[in-house]
Order: C-alpha cells, then structure tokens, then sequence
C-alpha cells in the first residue's frame, strides 16, 4: 500500500499535504472524507486519528495524524525526491524550523479564525462574527508588518530559497485572498511578491491555482469522472501567460482553458466536456443517458445551465471571489441583484429535483458536473444559503471533488 491521505481538498490542512506531495513528485491516494455527514467522528476514521480531524496520512504499516507532523515527515522520507524542502545546512535546517514555527504560532493563529468566519462558517449556514473578523483582521496585520520587513531583505521567508515553511502557508493564504481582507497581502508590496511568487509554483496550481478558474475544472471533473489519463498544463495567468503565444495558438481569446487531444485543438469549457463525453462515451460514467429521451433531457439541462444558471452565479464568483483576490472590491449592489437572480432560478430547480435524484432523471449527467465549480465556489461565501436553504438542491449538489477534479464517492 502506498501514500493514502484521508480527507477534504479544501481543507486547508488537507491542502496542505497535498500541495508538498504534489511538489515532491510522489504518487498518492486521495481518500473522501465527508466532514459534512461527520465521518471524521466514526470509529473507521477515529483509528487513523482519534481526535477526529482531518487529514490523516497512511504510508504502509506508519498511521500520522496533524499535517505539520504529516509534511515534516515527508519532507525528511522523501528528501532525495524533488525539491529538498528541509535543506542539509544546519543554519538553512534552523531557519526553516524558525518560520514553520512562526507559522504554527503567529501566522495561523491570526489568519484561522478569520479564514474560518469569512469561509467555512458560512458553508454551514453560520454568520460571520464581525467582531472576531476585525479582531483577527488587525492581529494578522500585525503579523505581516514582521514578514514584510523580513521579505524585504530576501525573497522568501528562511532565504533566498523556497521551503517547507512558505508551503505550510499556502492554504489559508489561498482562501484569505478570496475574501475582502485579500488587501492585507496586496497592500504590502514584498509580501504580495511572495505570495505571487509561491502561489504560482507548479505544485500549487495542480492543487488549487488552475483548478480554480471554474471552466477549468468543469473539463477536469468530467475528464475525472470518465476515467481518461491526461496531463494538467499550468497557465500562469497572473504572469499573463494566457494572452501570449504558444497559448493564443490553442484558444485566441486568450481564455483557460484550452484542450488537446492528438491533433484536436478545442476551447470553451462547455465543447470541450461534451467532446470528452462522446469520445469516450464507453469508458467510465456515461454522462450523456443511454436512450433518446434521456440524452435530450441532458441537452435540455445543459442549455438551462449554461443560459440561466452560469448567466446568474459566474457574476457572483467573480465577485466574491475573483474580484477580492486581485485587490478589488465586491459591487455592492451587483451582488445582490445576482443573488435574487439565482434564487429564482434555484427555485425551479429545487422543485424539479424534489421529483428526482438528478438533473435530467435519476442518474448523473454532464448536466449536473456542468454546475459542480460555480456552486462549489459559492459555497464559500455569504450566499452559501442559497443552496443550503434547497433541501433538494443542496442534495444534488453535494458531490464532492478533490484536487484534480475527481468526484468523491462518499
């Protein structure tokens, strides 16, 4: 039995490890944890860590459990694959511990909280305790002034090379730039360098950076769910890798993502997930039905997502989330209008799946992938309830993903 790690890729712990095998070039399995169901607290998973948080690492006979502890051991496991994370040289060794111990003690203390009450808390239907998030705001404010005199003597936090200790703040980070405090890293020029410079490493965007543009990952999930072998090829689209050639040759628009299948060159999302269906329609799920009257009723669904559904939300993401990452602000009043846009919209769909499982009947389609990225986003927002007040829609859409788009079968 090789690397087995148990829980959710958008856990910011969980991401974590994922994000230092993926750079160490180590080969894993990714097992579902269904938090929301609380498997987290049943006796199979509380053997692997009985305090009953995720992840937890199995690597043959060994059970870990607290990601730190999980990455150290990687790190020291695996030194001689891929980029040695740890380094040889004592004062380098004692520099990195430093700063991973600034993280544990300083860093995630501060931004925790404040990632748990702008994102997760709202997953669950709770509110954001504005009290606690200003609080949280100013400590890690804080925080930031002691890493932005220190990144500007050298380019990352134990030196002029990358480290275990930049890694370990990659998630929380992530999910921080997709709030409106995102400016507490952009307002600080050698910090923003670094996060720029760190979120953009390969290993992170086959983790959370290319999957993040959702019409990205509606071609990953449903490249996932079919079962075909392919190859992720980050585009560093802060670097404005997209508007530049070799990429206009694949899509001259300038827009990800863009697909390759021997001498098939397509973009748009949308074409591209309904080529990979029919193409490879006898291998793994068959997501377009199996009769003439299902395969309408999936090409019914897939017009109503993309000229209702996408038409109301994709605003909403860009919003919430896009728009903060970058340094904006959300449009106070656009935000709304969407929202009472996809309410409307949620309701018809509430009513129809109060009928059957699915979208199109009673079996999975590209219909139903088709709105797994948007919805997966908004998730993380104030407008979470939009789903979570559905009980049919929140059902339906509660499939889960892992970091290469592959559907958890939980």
């Amino acid at each position: 039995m090789g690397l087995r790690v148990y829980g959710m890729p958008m856990s910011p712990c969980t991401a974590t490890v994922l994000a230092l095998l993926v750079e160490k070039g180590l080969d894993y399995e990714l097992v579902p944890v269904n938090v929301r169901a609380g498997q987290h607290k049943q006796p199979s998973f509380l053997a692997l860590n009985p305090f009953g948080q995720i992840p937890a690492l199995e690597d043959g006979d060994l059970q870990l459990f607290e990601s730190r502890a999980i990455t150290k051991y990687i790190s020291y496991k695996y030194k001689d694959m891929g980029p040695d994370l740890m380094r040889s040289d004592p004062a380098e060794v004692a520099g990195v511990a430093a700063w991973m111990e600034a993280e544990a003690h300083h860093y995630h203390p501060a931004i925790g909280p404040l990632v748990f009450e702008c994102i997760f808390k709202q997953m669950f239907g709770g509110a954001p305790d504005e009290a606690v998030v200003a609080a949280q705001a100013e400590k890690l404010g804080k925080v930031l002034d002691v890493y932005e005199e220190t990144l500007s003597k050298r380019k990352y936090l134990a030196g002029d090379f990358y480290s275990l200790a930049d890694l370990h703040h990659l998630p929380y980070t992530h999910y921080l730039m997709c709030t409106p405090h995102a400016s507490l890293i952009t307002s600080r020029k050698h910090v923003n360098a670094w996060w720029e410079d760190i979120s953009s490493r390969p290993a992170w965007q086959k983790v959370y950076g290319v999957t993040r543009s959702t019409c990205t990952t509606r071609v990953l999930v449903c490249l996932e769910e079919k079962g075909v072998d392919y190859e992720l090829v980050p585009v560093n689209m802060a670097a404005g890798a997209h508007k530049q050639q070799p990429f206009l040759s694949l899509n001259p628009f300038g827009q990800i993502p863009a697909f390759e299948d021997g001498d098939l060159k397509l973009f748009e999302s949308r074409a591209i997930s309904k080529y990979v269906a029919h193409r490879y329609k006898d291998i793994g799920t068959d997501l377009l039905g199996t009769s003439p009257a299902e395969t309408y009723s999936v090409g019914v669904w897939l017009e109503v997502e993309a000229y209702q559904f996408n038409p109301a939300i994709q605003p909403m993401v860009g919003e919430l989330l896009v728009k903060p990452s970058r340094g904006g602000t959300p449009d106070a009043a656009l935000v709304p209008a969407q929202a009472a846009k996809l309410g409307k919209v949620l309701d018809v769909y509430e009513e129809v799946l109060a009928k059957r499982k699915y979208l199109a009947g009673d079996v999975l389609s590209l219909a139903d992938l088709h709105h797994l990225p948007c919805a997966h986003y908004i998730m993380l927002t104030p407008y979470a309830s939009l789903f979570a007040s559905r009980k049919h829609m929140l059902k339906t859409m509660d499939l889960k993903f892992d970091s290469r788009g592959k559907r958890a079968q939980s």
